[in-house]
C-alpha cells in the first residue's frame, strides 16, 4: 500500500507542473463570469481619481477587450485595463451627475446616458460621436441602457409623480457624415414615475421591464409590464409592491423572470413568449428595500437588501422562491453581484461578490455550493482611508480575474489576487493531490 501512495504522488507531481503549463482562464464579463477571480484577500493593482466626491463620481468601469470605458462628468474615457493610463477621451453632449449609470458596449458602438433625457453614441475605436437623442420628457440618467439585435433601451427619471419615457432607439448611424445628427426613437413609452435603475429584458418579440408607481412613497402599488418590441404598446401588466429599481433577470432553466422592489420583495413571474401575457407572480419579503438586480445560477437566486443601517446577502431557490439562507453584511449592497464558477469545476463553489452602501466601501465575497444552507463570508477588500466612501457600484471582471468598480470618492479601482505564485501553486497542488487520494480511498474500499 505504501508503495503505491508513493508511486501516485510522484505521478502527481509529474503531471501537475504540465497540466499548470496549460492553463487559462476563460473570458466572460457579465454578472456571471468564468474568470479566475480572487476569493481568499485581494490588494489594490491601481487606482484612478476622476474627482473629489460622489458628484464627481465616475461611472462603474465596463471593460471592452483590453480597456475599460468610463464615463465621469463630461467626458467619456477609454483607459488600458492592465494599468488604467488614459488613451482616448472626448467631451459628450451632456454629463452624468452622479455616475450610476454604466455605458454599454456593442456593435463596436459606445452607448452613454447622459442627463436631460440624452443618449449619445459614440465609436469605440477612433471615440467619435456618431449620434445623439434628446427625448422630449427629458429626465436624469438612471436607468441601465440594454442592447439587443441592432436596438438599444432605456428610461429616464424626472421624479416620484413625474412623467418620463422609456425609449427603443436603433442603434444605425444614419448620417456618417455628421457627429451630432439628432436620432428619433422607435418609440416612446410613458409613465408617470418614470424608470429609476429599471433595466429591461427583451425576449421573442417583447420587452419586459418594472416601474416606479408614481407615488411619494415606497411602498405604493406598481407595475411589471411587457410592451411590443415593434410599437412599445403596453400588452400585459403585474401588480408588485413598492417602486421597481432593479433590472429584469431572465433564467433560461426556470424560463422565468426575477425582479426586486423598494418595499422590499424579490419577485419571480412568467411570461408566454408568444403573446406577451406575465403571469405566475411569486415573491419573497426581504428584511429591508431591495435595488440589487437578482442573479440567478444553478438553482440559485442571489441579492441583498437594506437591514436597518446595514445589509443582508439573501440566498433563494429560484424555483419556490424559499429563502435557503441569508447573512449580514457591513453595508446596504445596492449594485448588482458578480457570480464567479471559474473555480466551479476544481472545488464544486461558486463566489458571489459585492460592494455595499457604507463607509469603507469595499468588496465582499460569499462562497456558495449546492446543498450549502449557511454563509461563507470574507471581506475582499477595503479601499486606503483616504478612498473610503460610500458605494452603489455593481462590479465587472476581466478575463485575467481582475475586479474593478468605484465609490463615491471619485476613484475607480482595479482589485486583484493577493496571493502569489507559490500560493497558487500550493493550492493547486493541494487540489490535485486530493483528487487523486480520494480515487485511490474508492480503488481500495478504504473511504
Amino acid at each position: 500500500m505504501k508503495k503505491i501512495s508513493v508511486y501516485l504522488l510522484s505521478l502527481i507531481l509529474l503531471i501537475s507542473s504540465t497540466w499548470l503549463l496549460s492553463f487559462s482562464a476563460s473570458e466572460a464579463v457579465s454578472s456571471v463570469t468564468s474568470a479566475k477571480t480572487p476569493v481568499n484577500s485581494a490588494k489594490l493593482l491601481y487606482s484612478k481619481s476622476f474627482g473629489a466626491n460622489y458628484k464627481g463620481a465616475p461611472t462603474t468601469p465596463v471593460v471592452a477587450d483590453d480597456t475599460l470605458i468610463v464615463v465621469s462628468g463630461v467626458k467619456l474615457y477609454k483607459l488600458d485595463a492592465k494599468s488604467g493610463k488614459e488613451l482616448q477621451s472626448i467631451k459628450m453632449a451632456g454629463s452624468t451627475l452622479y455616475g450610476t449609470v454604466c455605458p454599454i458596449v456593442a456593435e463596436g458602438k459606445i452607448f452613454v446616458q447622459l442627463d436631460g433625457g440624452i443618449v449619445q453614441a459614440f465609436d469605440y475605436e477612433s471615440m467619435e460621436s456618431l449620434w445623439i437623442y434628446t427625448d422630449a420628457l427629458e429626465g436624469q440618467a438612471l436607468c441601465p441602457i440594454i442592447y439587443d439585435d441592432g436596438y438599444v433601451y432605456t428610461g429616464f427619471w424626472n421624479g416620484e409623480t413625474d412623467y418620463a419615457n422609456y425609449v427603443c432607439l436603433n442603434t444605425t448611424d444614419e448620417n456618417t457624415n455628421k457627429t451630432d445628427e439628432q436620432k428619433s426613437a422607435r418609440w416612446a413609452y410613458k409613465s408617470k414615475g418614470g424608470f429609476y435603475w429599471a433595466g429591461c429584458v427583451v425576449n421573442g418579440n417583447y420587452v419586459v421591464l418594472g416601474k416606479d408607481d408614481g407615488k411619494n412613497e415606497s411602498t405604493g402599488n406598481s407595475k411589471i409590464v411587457s410592451l411590443n418590441k415593434k410599437n412599445g404598446k403596453s400588452v400585459s401588466t403585474l401588480t408588485v409592491k413598492g417602486d421597481v429599481r432593479s433590472a429584469i433577470t431572465y433564467d433560461s432553466q426556470t424560463k422565468s423572470y426575477y425582479t426586486a422592489s423598494k418595499s422590499g420583495y424579490v419577485y419571480k413571474f412568467s411570461m408566454n413568449t408568444s403573446n406577451g401575457k406575465l403571469s405566475s407572480l411569486k415573491s419573497y419579503k426581504a428584511s429591508g428595500a431591495v435595488t440589487a438586480t437578482p442573479i440567478v445560477y444553478n438553482g440559485r437566486l442571489y441579492t441583498g437588501c437594506q437591514k436597518g443601517s446595514a445589509g443582508e446577502f439573501v440566498v433563494l431557490d429560484c424555483n419556490t422562491m424559499n429563502r435557503i439562507y441569508t447573512a449580514d453584511m457591513l453595508g446596504y449592497p445596492q449594485g448588482t453581484m458578480l457570480v464567479s464558477n471559474g473555480y466551479e469545476a476544481e472545488n464544486g463553489k461558486v463566489y458571489v461578490y459585492s460592494t455595499y452602501n457604507k463607509i469603507p466601501g469595499g468588496i465582499t465575497v460569499f462562497e456558495d455550493s449546492p446543498g450549502q444552507t449557511d454563509a461563507v463570508r470574507t471581506e475582499l477588500y477595503a479601499p486606503p482611508e483616504e478612498m473610503s466612501q460610500y458605494c452603489v457600484s455593481g462590479i465587472t471582471a476581466g478575463s485575467d480575474g481582475t475586479l474593478y468598480y468605484k465609490n463615491d470618492s471619485g476613484n475607480i479601482f482595479a482589485v486583484g489576487s493577493n496571493s502569489g505564485f507559490w500560493y497558487n501553486l500550493g493550492k493547486t497542488l493541494g487540489n490535485i493531490i486530493a483528487f487523486f487520494i480520494n480515487i485511490l480511498k474508492r480503488l481500495t474500499g478504504l473511504g
